[in-house]
């Protein structure tokens, strides 16, 4: 058998992948109350500078005063004060704080930080903390790595801009706490985020450059690989060992090891057993998607890159040769990494193929030019400073240069292909098509070096036009999203209202979107919800009025997701917007005027809606039941559109924004005009479930068979009330409350409904 090791260690990978699969683990129980301020004896392994406070990680946490078991990291937030003294690394320390637990998500393709933390083997975190005593034991090795980081993270800030220098200490440092908020969102939605990520480009050119360097002073080969391995293991520890870094230094000692012993390097089995040795330690960094990228690119280059090259190319070495290897290289890369995009961002950077050939080799100019910087800059003399300027020069130039192809690419038509998350069985076929191309292309290599094809000079396989054709019929499969009925989502945005509604035939409408509770809960909850969905396009977006916490999130998105929501007009929207629809009665305030300004900016149509106005899609009817024409509002409450979705003719649903009781009063007048009304099956509450609306006269009128409550979880106005919560128990209704359930989705087809809760 070819490559045992390698074997056996993918087999305990896929044993661990099916164990996960089929008895995941179950969640850590935590007894101590959240919010209580607590004492924690713990070993310092990881600090550093965010904003206004040092920030800690601590290991062997267990609480203070007591004899628990030791075990579980924490992470401390603790303010800066100039009386307060650094602790050392390795060092115990008890520490005082209040205790807060990372949030899980609570919609689909929401950011999931009690799962990622879970992965990392990190509980909770203190904010507000105190130092109350450090140990005088420290770790030596830890303390000095950790000087060296912050001696060379101090060069960068006096060589570079505040930009620039936040990049390079990403790159080359590993520390991402002073990265540039727009920088990161460029690269992240331009493909190549992975420069950020200590991989086997840094080890390959630091640790071969210091290996052939030692080498050509004379030292025997055994020191040389050793040495080059223990500083490439301590460089790894400084940047933190992420899975990408801990790969790439096991591969390079891998590879230094097999030089030594005289024995072939075999890249797949070295990959292997990295990835063995990690789930070893933690089987749930199955799930991370670092983990998943970083092997899989690896994965991609050693088991699809051959398979993928058209037949004796690069026999020539001609230039046209190469740019065709490097492209079956990004491709290969690309069949592995597809479905894991799509799975944890649900989108695809399209020319992020066309930018990575131009940024992967330009990285290692770029990591060249940042250690020449931070070499310079640790000479004393004025000499040394200079020369770091002048590579720091270079640094900006190729960072500029970055930033501008990355602008051009999200500028072109289909910059991001926004498909969704894929269904499991659509996964299994395109794995299944890949591994087919993998076994042909071995399967004709095997034949093809029979006696009686070398003789007549045959190559067996498939032609690299069907190759591409059978990728190509993968990946439109993968990528098509399937509409089974009409969908309704109620979103839980804390104290907000935000409403996902989907027609048979695929047009996107939202109702609503933002919070008082939430910040940017259009970049976090509202889009991400909408990539999951496979969502690039909303046909009408509906705001019933313009308080904050209906049309924050929109105003995110309309801004095209910048912090700034003046700012950033001239970015391609993630998510394009047909039109706007809004209460015919609005008052033209400066909530009016900052969302009027933005849809001019966006060429974005706006359509004033009022009493008996109907929009109509594929199985859908919008009709308006409030305001009347004409209507004069006191208050943005009181101009609320309500609206009576009909789906399918069977299903009827009210949405009633946060109208007051005089408007549902002209709701239930113009219901009971109705000659076929006969009731509500669905019953958005208005006002969050206050007691100041849903009367009593709507409720007993409507009978809904379920009633869905939009509302924050410990919200300072008391919402839902008790008295709409009883009102509702006695029309008989199914109460959904959003802080309880996270999203509420409501599939319909053939006139039934299922109600599925997110969180059970």
């Amino acid at each position: 058998m070819r490559r045992p090791l390698c074997c056996i260690c993918v087999a305990f990978v896929v044993t661990v992948f099916l164990y996960l699969k089929f008895s995941p683990p179950s969640e850590q129980a935590h007894d101590l109350p959240e919010g209580d301020r607590i004492t924690l004896l713990g070993e310092v392994c990881q600090k550093e500078y965010k904003k206004e406070n040092l920030v800690l990680q601590l290991k062997n946490v267990k609480m203070y005063n007591t004899e628990a078991t030791e075990g579980g990291k924490v992470i401390c937030y603790i303010a800066l004060d100039e009386n307060m003294t650094e602790p050392k690394a390795g060092s115990i320390i008890a520490v005082e704080g209040r205790l807060v637990y990372f949030e899980e998500a609570r919609n689909p393709g929401e950011f999931d930080a009690q799962e990622y933390y879970r992965i990392l083997g990190v509980d909770f975190k203190l904010y507000k903390a105190r130092i109350l005593t450090e140990g005088s034991r420290y770790s030596v090795y830890r303390e000095t790595l950790y000087q060296i980081r912050h001696h060379f993270e101090g060069i960068f800030d006096r060589v570079l801009t505040p930009k620039d220098a936040s990049v390079m200490k990403a790159v080359l440092l590993g520390n991402k706490s002073d990265l540039d908020a727009q920088s990161k969102q460029l690269f992240q939605k331009s493909g190549i985020a992975h420069i950020f990520a200590i991989s086997g480009l840094h080890i390959t050119l630091m640790g071969m450059g210091l290996f052939k360097l030692l080498r050509k002073a004379g030292l025997p080969q055994q020191l040389c690989a050793v040495v080059s391995v223990g500083i490439m293991i301590a460089y790894g520890d400084m940047v933190g060992m992420s899975s990408s870094a801990y790969r790439a230094v096991f591969m390079f000692g891998m590879q230094l090891a097999a030089q030594l012993l005289r024995r072939t390097y075999d890249m797949l089995t070295a990959l292997a057993l990295a990835a063995m040795l990690i789930l070893l330690e933690q089987p749930l960094y199955l799930y991370h998607s670092g983990f998943q990228l970083s092997f899989g690119a690896i994965l991609g280059v050693g088991c699809l890159s051959e398979v993928m090259q058209p037949a004796k190319c690069g026999e020539k070495h001609r230039i046209w040769d190469k740019i065709v290897l490097s492209l079956c290289g990004s491709l290969s890369i690309f069949l592995v990494h597809y479905p894991i995009m799509l799975c944890t961002y649900y989108e695809f950077p399209v020319y992020s193929f066309v930018l990575n050939l131009v940024i992967i080799p330009a990285m290692s100019l770029l990591m060249a030019a940042g250690l020449l910087c931070l070499g310079a800059g640790s000479l004393p003399a004025v000499i040394g400073f200079g020369m770091a300027k002048l590579m720091g020069l270079v640094c900006h130039i190729l960072l500029y240069g970055f930033e501008r192809l990355c602008r051009m690419s999200l500028k072109l038509p289909f910059a991001n292909w926004i498909v969704g998350r894929p269904e499991e069985w659509r996964i299994g076929v395109f794995g299944a098509v890949v591994l087919f191309l993998y076994a042909a292309h071995h399967c004709g290599k095997h034949l093809s070096k029979s006696t009686t094809c070398e003789k007549r000079g045959v190559h067996i396989g498939l032609p690299l036009q069907m190759k591409l054709m059978t990728v190509l019929a993968a990946v439109m499969l993968l990528s098509e999203t399937s509409v089974d009925g009409v969908s309704v989502a109620f979103l839980d945005v804390g104290q907000g209202d935000c409403i996902w509604v989907e027609s048979a035939k695929g047009e996107n409408f939202l109702i609503d979107g933002g919070s008082t509770s939430k910040t940017n809960v259009g970049a976090y909850t509202i889009v991400p919800y909408l990539k999951y969905m496979g969502v690039s396009k909303l046909d009408a977006v509906f705001l019933t009025h313009l308080d904050s916490d209906h049309i924050s999130g929109v105003l995110e998105l309309l801004a095209g997701g910048s912090d700034n929501m003046g700012a950033g007009t001239e970015e391609r929207m993630e998510i394009a917007v047909s039109r706007l629809c809004i209460s015919d009665a609005v008052i033209e305030d400066e909530a009016y005027e900052k969302l009027a300004a933005l849809c001019e900016a966006r060429k974005i149509p706006i359509f004033r809606l009022k009493s008996g106005d109907r929009i109509e899609a594929y199985g859908l009817v919008f009709e308006v039941l409030h305001p009347q024409l004409g209507y004069v509002a006191d208050s943005r409450n009181a101009y609320s559109l309500v609206m009576k979705l009909e789906i399918e003719d069977k299903v009827r649903m009210l949405l009633t924004g946060d109208v007051e009781a005089d408007g549902e009063r002209a709701v239930a007048e113009r219901l009971y005009g109705t000659d076929d009304f006969a009731g509500i099956d669905i019953y958005k509450a208005a006002h969050h479930g206050s007691k100041y609306s849903n009367t009593e006269e709507l409720i007993a009128m409507i009978e809904p068979k379920l009633a869905v409550i939009s509302c924050g979880e410990d919200n300072r106005y008391g919402h839902p009330h008790a008295e709409t919560i009883e009102k509702l128990e006695q029309a008989g209704s199914d109460i959904r409350i959003t802080k309880d359930t996270g999203t509420i989705t409501i599939k319909i087809k053939n006139g039934k409904y299922t109600i599925e809760n997110y969180i059970n």
